[in-house]
């Protein structure tokens, strides 16, 4: 059992067919991937452990707001990645 005080726990949504990229295939988008992550813990180190292509090109909101590949990360924080698109 993970040691509450060194571990988060967060969840993560792929959207617009990233859950297809990801090593995570089998993930429903409305329930999404629960990650025990060290404390401290970046977006970028999770986006490497989800193997995401173009990752750099990727639109990220943690807690519905838009956030940058720096962005630590907190327990209980609710991760969305998809790819940006345009239209009008």
């Amino acid at each position: 059992m993970p040691d509450r005080n060194k571990t988060i726990s967060v969840t993560v949504r792929l959207f617009t067919g990233l859950d297809r990229d990801a090593r995570e295939v089998d993930q429903n988008p409305r329930d999404g991937i629960t990650f025990n992550l060290p404390k401290g813990t970046r977006l970028r180190r999770l986006t490497k452990e989800l193997d995401l292509p173009d990752r750099y090109s990727l639109a990220y909101f943690v807690n519905g707001k838009q956030a940058g590949l720096l962005r630590k990360l907190k327990e209980g924080d609710e991760i969305a990645c998809l790819r940006p698109s345009a239209g009008g």
